[in-house]
This record gives structure tokens, C-alpha cells and sequence, in this order.
């Protein structure tokens, strides 16, 4: 018994795609290693001959950028599951010169909790191949490690990834860390493509600001996250922080002065410059700036502009800034750590003078999705090109909600964006991934068993998660296999979808419906989301995603009996949620919203034959001007995400191709013109980068045929 189990554990492993180091070995320093954000710089150097492959392999936590000879090289690694961790392998002869060369290997260990990268103690573990030989590894004695000029005492950048950029530049920074050698941990393959980190140069100072310190009571900044808001993980005491670049912000007036009409962009105390791209852009800010008096430098960036100005931090929750403390005057290039995204940033210095010679982006994007466009409408063209962005920006090394605020591996976001990687690359390799990674972790602590994170990977201290997204998990592995055949990722995930159909099963009531469902239910963002309508008794909604996440077990897995609980259910649904006119939210609420009547239809409830006057309602009088219409005001309207997607696919469904392409203009152009790039709401309040909306492109391309 023995034997078999260890076989079925290495045919597991080869399966995942497990990989191994030739001869590195997990390294890190013995300074720091549980302080939150503690930055470390790897030095090594190797010898190439000029002309043999010249690879470089990378596995670690937290996140590392690498430089050769003082040149950008890469990023990474992909993330993975709890108790694996990814091995990226980069070419870097671009970067590399005949002789000797110096490679500086950058890590922060964030040590806090985080919706972006699954905790763990800090390590590098990296080797150099020339010609597939070994010249230089970690663990083999030629490295030295000291800190880097980032701060360690920051503020946290949002809720849901760990601290903000502030940088001491020059630092005294001449210690030599000590490194020790840590245990071996669990590899696999990268399994997502390499970014080409090219450079979005369109960025252009638009606008001259002036700078003005705000007087009188301006109350506490929005959402700073410190140690009691942000909930999720360790961060700073705000009295131990020497910098805080976001308050700083927030206690400046910066408000446009005159329009940049050439000559030298100067930034001081007094004066900003703002800059805006063609589109909302993801990657790493990119700064050259000529420093005549030296100050505390900032750059504050957001995808949109509110009402004339950023206002990230009430709009986004997010502490958009980073921060240079520049101590002595000089030319510099900056470049911060992490990717973000936005289409404006503004420079201003809080002392001190400088000149910005050029701001711009180095982008962070999946290289794949190169489909051609082929539609013949300038707008839809647009949107389709929006679609793109945004699908790109969210499908690096996993599937993200936005590449944002939290670029974290969300469910339900994920059922959507799949396809869109169908159709913008011609494989699904990042969405394999994305689904494996559940099905290779160790384990999910803190969740109730049986139960999958509603994002992965991410660690989720606070016991939260979302039973609907659990139920769009089977959704899309059920239809990822009806788009690729992959039998092995669903035998794979077997053991995930019984551990959930286990978990339902504790909250069916009498009727076979499920009842009063913990945690957070969401179905989506509008008034169907109300509390009275999901978590108080039946929420109807839930119970459509329910049925049809049976019978797609059912044809998934060869269980027969599911079938004929989900056909039972949706004549129950049909029989409590259906009035005569609308499908109710709630078994004990009169409230009815147009997101339901889309969840009755989506998930095989209805269907226009068996409800034809109120699929007529619904394809005749809604859509993008029904609110301006003031059409059937009874009824709750729908959002973005999803409730106007899903009202888009059914009408795809029922071949109304010139329908689907004016609203989809309704919709969307005004997002597409905005920002390059869709959004999470219909209004510009939260994420204007999301990756489910890139859907969009393959509705578009429909209407073409």
C-alpha cells in the first residue's frame, strides 16, 4: 500500500509539471527574515562566452527583479499554490556581454498576508546556465546579500497587497548580510508565458499643477490601511513610519494650472506635472529625473480622473504614491518594484527642485494575444481593442480580477476571462494554471472543509470566502474541459468538487434548496446583492448557479443522480421564485431584480420557450437605456459585473448578433474611450481594468459572422 501511494504521489507531481534545480539551493539572509517588507539584494557574477544559450532559473517567495550588469532582465517568479512553489527560467543574453558579468537578483519577503502571494518564509533559490551547464547558484558560497534603499517601515499599499514603495535614495547601505542555506521546497514549471516588458513610452506631461497645502480640519484620509483597517495581515503602526507618502498627499491642494506647452517639466513645493498615457496601462512606473535640490519626491498615479483630478485614495482605497527621498542632487532613474496600473501620474516634491526628463512604463502583459481584430466598426473596434488590454493586463502568470488594487486569482472573474484566453491566444494554458493550482495545494487553512478560496493564491487569515464562487469554480472547470478535452486537470479536481458538493449538502433544506448560506454570498454588484436578499433564507440566484453546477457534475463525473436533484431544483425555483411576471431574489422578499431574471435564463431555468413574455420583457425593454427610459422602475437594474454580461451572452445565445453589438456600444464605449481598457462597475468607481469583461471581444467577433 505503501508503494502504491508514493507511485500515485510522483505520477501527481509529473502530472502538475514538478521541475528541479540542477544544483541551487534555497538561500536567504539571517537578518530580517520575519520583518514585514524587508528588501535584500543578491550579488553574483559568472562568465559567458558570448554565444551559448544563457539561461536563467528563478524559484523564491516573496517577489524578485533581476539586473544584468545593471539592466533590467526579469520578474517574477508565477505564483503558486500553498506548498509549491513556481521555477521561471529566463533568457538572459540580451542583457549579458562576452566575459564577466554581474547578475543582482532583488527580493522583498513581505512576510504579511496578502490576496496576492501565498505566505511563506523568504528564499531565492537560482542558478545561471551557459549551454545548459551551471556557472553560478545559490547555496554555492559566491553570493553577497545587503539590503537595498527601499524602507522598510511602510504603509501598506491596500487591503489586499502588502506594503507601498518608499525609497531613501543614495542609502548607506555597506553591510554585508549574512546567507544561510534553508530546506528544499516543492517546484513546478512557470506554466504561463513570459512577459516581454516592453515599454509604453505614450505617456506626455499634459497639465502644469499647483501645489498648496491644505488648512483646517480635513478629517483622516480615506482608507490608509493601517494595523486596525487592514484586516487581513501585519502591517506598520502608523506612529512607527517615518514616511507616510499617501497623507502626504492627502493633505496637498493639486489641482491643474495651465496646460504643459513644452519646455522643462519642473516639479517643486509649489508646482507638479501631470502626465497621462493613451490608455490605462499596467507595468512599472518608470522615472527619469534630474534632481537640482534634494526633497522627498512622489509620484501619485490612478486609472481615471475624478471630477478633474486623482483621487485615488477615496476612489480606489489604494496608497497610490511612491515615494523617493532624494538626499543628494544628481540625474536618476527610477523605477518602482512593483507592477501597477494607470493612465495618469502626477510628480511633485514636497521640498526640494527638480526636472522630469520622462516619465513612462515598463508594461507587465501576457504576449499572446495577438488575435486579429476583424471588425469593420470604429467603436466596436474600440471595445474589441479594450477587451484586449484588458484580457492582457489580467492574464500574466494567473487569471486576476485587476491587475490593480489587489491582482489577485478571483473566482467567477476567472469563468469569463477563460475564454477570452481561448480566443485571444488559442490555448488555455494560464487558465490549466490557474485551475491546478486549487488542486495542488497542501491545504486551504482557515477555510471550512471542503470549502476552495475565492481567490487563489492568497492567504485568507480572516476565514472569509464567497460559496457562490466555489459553485463558478466547477462552472468553469466544466466548461474549460468542453474547450480543451483536458481529462487529467478535472480527475485532478475531483476530490475539490465532492469536498464542495459535501459542503452545499449541510445547507439544503426540506425543499432541497439551499438556505441560509454562510459568509459572503455575492452575486453581484447591485441591489441583488442586498442582504436581506442573500443571506436571509433562500436566495434564489444562488439556487440557479446550484442547479446547474449538479448537472454539470453530473455529465463531469458520471453521477447520473445529480442530474435529476438539479432538474428537481429548478421545477422548485420555478415554482417559488416565479410570480407569474419576474423570478423573485428571496423566498421571503418581494424585491425582484433584472440580475435574477438573467441567472433564471443562464443557468437553464428558463429558457425563452418555457417563458416567452417574460424573455420578450426582458430582450424588447432592457438594456444600456432602460433606466433612462424609466422602464418597469419596480425592478432592481443590473451591473457590470455580471448581471449586464450575462444579459450580453443570453442574447448571443438566442442569435441576436445586431442587438448584442448595440449594446455592447451602450455599455462599453464609454469605458473603452475613458480609459482603453473595461471595467468592474458601470461607472468608474472602483477597478477600470477587469479582466471577465474581455469576454467582450468574443461577443464582439460573433457579430462579425
Amino acid at each position: 500500500m505503501h508503494k502504491l501511494m508514493l507511485l500515485a504521489g510522483v505520477l501527481f507531481a509529473f502530472c502538475a509539471g514538478a521541475v528541479q534545480f540542477d544544483a541551487a539551493e534555497p538561500v536567504w539572509t539571517t537578518a530580517e527574515r520575519d520583518e514585514i517588507n524587508s528588501s535584500v539584494a543578491f550579488t553574483a557574477c559568472f562568465d559567458w562566452d558570448g554565444k551559448s544559450p544563457l539561461r536563467l532559473r528563478l524559484a523564491g517567495c516573496s517577489i524578485f527583479k533581476v539586473f544584468v550588469n545593471g539592466e533590467f532582465a526579469a520578474y517574477g517568479p508565477a505564483r503558486g499554490p500553498q506548498g509549491w512553489f513556481r521555477m521561471d527560467e529566463w533568457d538572459i543574453s540580451r542583457v549579458a556581454r562576452k566575459g564577466r558579468n554581474q547578475l543582482n537578483i532583488v527580493g522583498v519577503a513581505y512576510n504579511t498576508t496578502t490576496y496576492y502571494i501565498i505566505g511563506h518564509e523568504p528564499f531565492l533559490q537560482a542558478e545561471v546556465l551557459s549551454g545548459g551547464k551551471v556557472v553560478r547558484a545559490t547555496g554555492d558560497g559566491q553570493w553577497n546579500a545587503s539590503f537595498t534603499e527601499r524602507v522598510r517601515k511602510a504603509q501598506r499599499y491596500s487591503l489586499q497587497r502588502a506594503q507601498s514603495e518608499v525609497y531613501e535614495v543614495p542609502r548607506q547601505l555597506h553591510e554585508s548580510l549574512v546567507i544561510t542555506n534553508l530546506p528544499s521546497v516543492k517546484l513546478l514549471e512557470r506554466g504561463a508565458p513570459y512577459p516581454k516588458f516592453e515599454i509604453d513610452g505614450t505617456y506626455r506631461p499634459t497639465d502644469v499643477l499647483s501645489v498648496t497645502r491644505r488648512t483646517g480640519d480635513l478629517g483622516n484620509a480615506p482608507r490608509l490601511w493601517d494595523e486596525k483597517s487592514s484586516r487581513l495581515g501585519r502591517t506598520y503602526p502608523t506612529d512607527e513610519l517615518k514616511y507616510r507618502p499617501a497623507e502626504d498627499w492627502w493633505t496637498r491642494s493639486i489641482e491643474p494650472k495651465v496646460k504643459f506647452e513644452g519646455g522643462e517639466a519642473k516639479v517643486d513645493a509649489s508646482q507638479g506635472v501631470r502626465y497621462e498615457g493613451a490608455i490605462n496601462d499596467t507595468g512599472f512606473l518608470r522615472l527619469k529625473v534630474k534632481v537640482a535640490k534634494p526633497g522627498r519626491l512622489l509620484v501619485g498615479f490612478d486609472e481615471i480622473l475624478v471630477d478633474g483630478r486623482l483621487n485615488f485614495l477615496k476612489r480606489f482605497r489604494c496608497n497610490n504614491v511612491v515615494l523617493w527621498d532624494v538626499k543628494e542632487p544628481g540625474e536618476y532613474d527610477f523605477e518602482s518594484f512593483e507592477p501597477y496600473t494607470f493612465k495618469f501620474a502626477e510628480v511633485i516634491m514636497l521640498e526640494g527642485e527638480a526636472t522630469v526628463e520622462k516619465l513612462d512604463v515598463r508594461t507587465y502583459k501576457n504576449p499572446n494575444a495577438t488575435r486579429e481584430c476583424k471588425l469593420n466598426d470604429p467603436a466596436n473596434r474600440k471595445i474589441f481593442e479594450a477587451a484586449r488590454e484588458t484580457f492582457a493586463q489580467n492574464a500574466v502568470d494567473v487569471f486576476t480580477d485587476c491587475p490593480s488594487r489587489e491582482r489577485a486569482g478571483w473566482l467567477c472573474d476567472s469563468y469569463f476571462t477563460g475564454p477570452a484566453e481561448r480566443f485571444f491566444t488559442g490555448k488555455n494554458e494560464i487558465e490549466r494554471t490557474f485551475l491546478r493550482n486549487f488542486a495542488l495545494a497542501e491545504s486551504f487553512p482557515h477555510l471550512p472543509e471542503g470549502m476552495v478560496p475565492m481567490c487563489y493564491p492568497g492567504d485568507h487569515v480572516n476565514g472569509n470566502y464567497i460559496p457562490n464562487w466555489s459553485m463558478w469554480f466547477i462552472l468553469e472547470l466544466a466548461n474549460y474541459f468542453e474547450r480543451t478535452g483536458d481529462r487529467e486537470t478535472v480527475d485532478m479536481l475531483r476530490p475539490r468538487v465532492e469536498g464542495l458538493l459535501k459542503f452545499y449538502a449541510q445547507y439544503q433544506n426540506a425543499d432541497g434548496a439551499l438556505e441560509n448560506l454562510p459568509a459572503w454570498v455575492f452575486v453581484e454588484w447591485s441591489h441583488a446583492n442586498e442582504q436581506k436578499l442573500v443571506k436571509d433564507g433562500v436566495n434564489w440566484p444562488s439556487n440557479m448557479t446550484y442547479s446547474e453546477v449538479l448537472s454539470k457534475v453530473a455529465r463531469l463525473y458520471g453521477r447520473p443522480e445529480l442530474a435529476e436533484q438539479a432538474e428537481k431544483l429548478r421545477e422548485l425555483i420555478r415554482k417559488r421564485s416565479y410570480d407569474g411576471a419576474w423570478f423573485r431574489d428571496n423566498d421571503r422578499q418581494p424585491d425582484v431584480t433584472e440580475t435574477c431574471q438573467y441567472y433564471a435564463f443562464f443557468h437553464g431555468v428558463a429558457t425563452p420557450k418555457t417563458h416567452p413574455e417574460l424573455w420578450k420583457r426582458l430582450t424588447d425593454e432592457f438594456g444600456p437605456e432602460r433606466k433612462a427610459k424609466g422602464l418597469y422602475k419596480e425592478v432592481w437594474p443590473s451591473n457590470a459585473f455580471i448581471g449586464n454580461l450575462l444579459r450580453l451572452i443570453l442574447l448571443d445565445r438566442d442569435g441576436r448578433n445586431v442587438q448584442v453589438s448595440r449594446e455592447i456600444r451602450g455599455y462599453y464605449l464609454k469605458m473603452a474611450e475613458a480609459t482603453g481598457t473595461l471595467w468592474e462597475h458601470d461607472r468608474p468607481e472602483a477597478s477600470c481594468n477587469h479582466g471577465f469583461a474581455s469576454y467582450l471581444a468574443i461577443l464582439l467577433d460573433r457579430t462579425n459572422q
